[in-house]
């Protein structure tokens, strides 16, 4: 699960007061699983409303793209619902 949400995978940034894993990782691991799902990986070519690019950054919680424009240095971020109306 930790894995699964980019967190650092030593033990002590991941363990409870109680010594054993963090509960909320286990609350939390079905949101990230269901952002995973309806988001494109990284490295896919997609079409954003500005033209078409490649992502090249995920923010999962918030589902926010950082998109790499075909042609263009420059980053821009988009939010999912962004994406999928531009299809």
């Amino acid at each position: 699960m930790a894995k699964d949400q980019n967190l650092s995978l030593n033990p002590s940034k991941i363990s409870g007061l109680c010594g054993r894993l963090m509960c909320c990782l286990k609350y939390e691991n079905d949101e990230y699983e269901e952002a995973k799902r309806l988001m494109p990986d990284v490295g896919t070519r997609i079409t954003t409303p500005d033209g078409a690019g490649r992502v090249v950054g995920l923010n999962l919680l918030e589902r926010m793209l950082q998109v790499e424009l075909s042609g263009e240095k420059k980053v821009i971020d988009y939010s999912l619902d962004e994406i999928l109306q531009s299809v």
